[in-house]
C-alpha cells in the first residue's frame, strides 16, 4: 500500500461520510480533471453522495472523459450544518453590537423564537436576515490538483464557510503544495496526479471499473506525452496495467501542451521478421537456383545465363512498346542446375 501511512485517518471517516465535495483548481488539464472524475465515478459507484465542482468550463478536449457532465460550477444545496442567522446592519465598525444586551430563545407551537433583548434607548434594527448553512453539511472534502485553497478559484473564496470546520483531504503532485488538509496525499515523484489516484482507490479498498480506468489511462497518456515523460517509472506502468486488467481502454488520441498525438502504440518495439527469397515462377515452371562455382584458382564467376524476359499476361496493347514476347514453350536443359566452372588464365 504506497499511501497507507497517509491515509490512515481518512480510512476511518469515509465509512460514515454520507456527503462528499470533490474540487478541482482552476485551469485543471485533462490529468486533474480525469482524477477527479475518477474519484467521484467510484465513491458514487460505493453509494456515497458526492459532488464535483470546479471554477472553469469544460474544454472540448476534455469531453471525452466519462462522467464529465455531473461538474458543476457552484456548490450543491445539502442538507446538514449549523444554521446561521445573519443581521445585516446592526454590527458597529469594530464589530460590536451596543443595542443588544443579550440573546434568548425558547420553542412555542412548534416555532422557536429568538428574543434580542435591546439595551434602553438604543436602536436595534437589522437591514436584513439572511439564513446561511455553516459547513454546507459535507463530511469530507477532497481537493484534487490544488497547491492552496485559493487555487480552487470562487468554488474556495465564494463558499469559505462550507471549508470550515470541514475535514479537507489534499491530493497533488505539486511540490509547491502548502500541506493545508487535515489528510495529505502527496506525491512529487510520481508521473502525474492519475497514476497518484490509481494508487490511493486501491489504498482505500476501492474497486475501479472499467470507466474509472478509461479516465484514468487518459490522464496518464496525456500528462506523460504517451509515457515517455523523463518521471515516467515502474509504478507508472504499473497503475497503467491495473487500469487495463479491469476493462480500461487506452485513448485513442491525447492532447499534450495543445497539441494532438497519436496514442502509445508498443509495435514499434516488436523486431521485424526478415522476409526470406520467394521461388520465381515461369509461365509455371519453378526456376532452380543458379549454383556459382569459382574454380581452382578462385576467379570470379560470371552467370552467362541468358537473360530471359517474361511478359506475365497482359494485351499487346498494354505492352511497352518494342518488348518481345517469349514462348510459353521451356526448353528442357533451361530448367536443370547449371555448374559454371572457372578456367585457368594463362
Amino acid at each position: 500500500m504506497k499511501y497507507d501511512s497517509q491515509i490512515a485517518e481518512l480510512k476511518n471517516l469515509l465509512p460514515t461520510a454520507k456527503n462528499i465535495l470533490i474540487t478541482l483548481p482552476t485551469g485543471a488539464d485533462i490529468d486533474k480533471l480525469a482524477a477527479g472524475l475518477s474519484l467521484f465515478l467510484t465513491l458514487e459507484a460505493a453509494g456515497k453522495q458526492v459532488s464535483i465542482a470546479s471554477d472553469d468550463n469544460i474544454l472540448v478536449g476534455q469531453a471525452h472523459l466519462f462522467g464529465v457532465d455531473h461538474v458543476q460550477k457552484t456548490l450543491p444545496t445539502t442538507e446538514g450544518g449549523n444554521l446561521t442567522l445573519v443581521l445585516e446592519g446592526v454590527a458597529a465598525s469594530d464589530n460590536t453590537v451596543p443595542a443588544l444586551e443579550k440573546l434568548d430563545w425558547f420553542a412555542e407551537n412548534n416555532n422557536l423564537n429568538l428574543v434580542f433583548h435591546v439595551t434602553s434607548g438604543q436602536t436595534f434594527q437589522p437591514a436584513k436576515i439572511v439564513p446561511k448553512y455553516q459547513g454546507s453539511g459535507f463530511n469530507l472534502i477532497f481537493t484534487v490538483g490544488a497547491v492552496n485553497l485559493n487555487a480552487l478559484g470562487n468554488v474556495y473564496t465564494g463558499n469559505t464557510a462550507a471549508f470550515s470546520g470541514t475535514h479537507i483531504v489534499n491530493v497533488d503532485t505539486q511540490t509547491a503544495n502548502t500541506s493545508f488538509g487535515q489528510t495529505n496525499v502527496l506525491d512529487s515523484s510520481a508521473s502525474c496526479l492519475s497514476e497518484v489516484m490509481v494508487n490511493l482507490l486501491q489504498d482505500l479498498s476501492f474497486a475501479m471499473d472499467a470507466d474509472t480506468a478509461s479516465n484514468l489511462l487518459a490522464g496518464i497518456f496525456a500528462s506523460t506525452a504517451n509515457l515517455t515523460n523523463e518521471k515516467v517509472s515502474a509504478d507508472a506502468y504499473m497503475a497503467v496495467a491495473n487500469c487495463l486488467r479491469v476493462g480500461g481502454r487506452k485513448p485513442q488520441a491525447q492532447v499534450s501542451s495543445g497539441q494532438v498525438g497519436p496514442a502509445y502504440d508498443l509495435s514499434a518495439l516488436i523486431p521485424k521478421t526478415p522476409v526470406q527469397p520467394q521461388s520465381q515462377m515461369v509461365s509455371g515452371f519453378t526456376v532452380p537456383p543458379v549454383i556459382m562455382d569459382a574454380g581452382d584458382h578462385g576467379a570470379s564467376a560470371v552467370n552467362s545465363a541468358p537473360t530471359m524476359t517474361v511478359q506475365a499476361g497482359g494485351s499487346p496493347e498494354e505492352r511497352p512498346a518494342g518488348e518481345g514476347v517469349i514462348s510459353e514453350t521451356v526448353e528442357p536443359e533451361w530448367l536443370t542446375p547449371k555448374i559454371f566452372k572457372g578456367t585457368s588464365l594463362g
